[in-house]
C-alpha cells in the first residue's frame, strides 16, 4: 500500500506522508515497545504537522500496519485493535 497516493490521504503534507510511510516500513522486525515507541513518535510528528487522522486515515493506517506484520503476528494485532476499538466506544 502505498501512503502517500492512497485516497484518505489526499489533503495530507506530503512530507509528512513520506516520514509516515518510511518509519511504518521500518516496523516489520521491531519488538512490540519498539513498536509503541515509533507509534508516539509518529504521533508526536503529526502533532507537529498539524495532522489530524481522520477515521478512513485511520482504518488506512491500521491496514497498512497488518500489513507490514509477520503473518503469525497478524490475528493478535487483529484482536488488540478489536479490543482497543470496543473499550473506546463503551468510553463514549
Amino acid at each position: 500500500m502505498d501512503l502517500v497516493n492512497h485516497p484518505a490521504f489526499a489533503n495530507t503534507d506530503k512530507s509528512f506522508l513520506i516520514y509516515l510511510q518510511k518509519t511504518l516500513s521500518t516496523l516489520t522486525y521491531k519488538s512490540d515497545i519498539e513498536v509503541i515507541a515509533t507509534l508516539m513518535a509518529i504521533s508526536n510528528e503529526a502533532s507537529k504537522k498539524n495532522v489530524h487522522f481522520t477515521p478512513d486515515m485511520q482504518v488506512a493506517l491500521l491496514e497498512y500496519l497488518k500489513s507490514r506484520l509477520p503473518v503469525n503476528k497478524r490475528h493478535q494485532f487483529e484482536a488488540m485493535i478489536k479490543t482497543f476499538t470496543t473499550s473506546m466506544n463503551k468510553s463514549k
